[in-house]
């Protein structure tokens, strides 16, 4: 109902690719913590989740409303340092956009909080 009632009134499926992933990224606070605590449920009811959760909730809300989306792992260098990292990849039109959620500073299909050293790997689901 939650990826419904955000994708209203949208007729494109990267329009509503694009709300959705602005939603999450607006009303989603980012948490530190290792793997997954929560999925895409407790991350949307708790209103904060780790780069692994705030991924489960955008590709759950996609998968809801029929928009295909996968699961990117890597190593990303921010400002901060590296790191392992998780992010969301969204099929819109024939193209996957990358989608992460987790800093105010990415759009849709563009990250900017990150650069990419390794890529580890490109799930539907997460192994670990």
């Amino acid at each position: 109902a939650l990826a419904a009632s955000i994708t209203s009134g949208k007729t494109s499926s990267y329009a509503k690719a694009e709300a959705l992933f602005n939603w999450v990224r607006d009303n989603i606070d980012y948490s530190f913590y290792y793997n997954t605590k929560n999925g895409a449920v407790g991350t949307l009811n708790a209103k904060t989740g780790n780069c692994v959760d705030t991924s489960h909730l955008l590709i759950a809300l996609c998968r809801a409303v029929g928009i295909p989306a996968r699961y990117q792992h890597g190593t990303c260098k921010f400002t901060s340092g590296t790191y392992g990292h998780v992010w969301a990849q969204i099929w819109v039109n024939g193209v996957w956009y990358n989608a992460d959620a987790t800093s105010s500073r990415n759009y849709f299909g563009e990250v900017n909080s990150w650069t990419l050293t390794t890529l580890k790997g490109t799930y539907a689901s997460l192994p670990f």
